[in-house]
């Protein structure tokens, strides 16, 4: 094959590469917010009930942990498709070039991490999102249990 051609190939796929990369960034704004948009709802409608003492923040409290989840699941496949691109994609392209750059910056990357234990962005993303799920399940139950104790137990004290 061309080496020109191989080399404007590897040049288009790594801007491509870069593009998705910074939508899996953009995507997580939007999930950040939306979590935080829900929060802020929740504070603000913790007096609104309807029908069958359902209440505005169970409401929520479910939304929130669909969006949680929704941004993990979003977060895991962007990385999966970026290491899919990464590894096989530009790996293949590079076998070709005579030096393979990209390989070996994640070697390098690879074993800095396991040297200096650190946490990659993408490991915090869903760590995140994994954290909104479990803060969304507890504001859940809290609103399934509350009304139950207090059925029990009579009126409680409210902060």
């Amino acid at each position: 094959m061309d080496k020109e051609l191989l080399i404007e190939q590897y040049k288009i796929y790594y801007s491509m590469k870069e593009r998705f990369v910074d939508r899996n960034f953009t995507t997580n704004k939007f999930y950040l917010a939306f979590v935080f948009i829900i929060l802020l709802a929740m504070f603000y409608t913790k007096d609104i009930s309807f029908d069958y003492n359902i209440t505005a923040n169970l409401v929520l409290a479910i939304l929130g942990m669909a969006i949680s989840y929704f941004w993990w699941a979003n977060a895991d496949t962007y990385n999966t498709m970026i290491r899919v691109k990464l590894k096989h994609v530009m790996d293949e392209i590079e076998k070709e070039l005579p030096f393979q750059i990209h390989a070996l910056e994640q070697k390098g990357f690879v074993q800095y991490k396991k040297q200096n234990k650190i946490l990659v962005f993408s490991d915090m993303q869903k760590a995140v999102a994994l954290a909104m799920l479990l803060i969304f399940f507890v504001l859940f139950l809290l609103q399934i249990v509350y009304p139950i104790a207090e059925l029990i137990y009579g009126p409680m004290v409210t902060i």
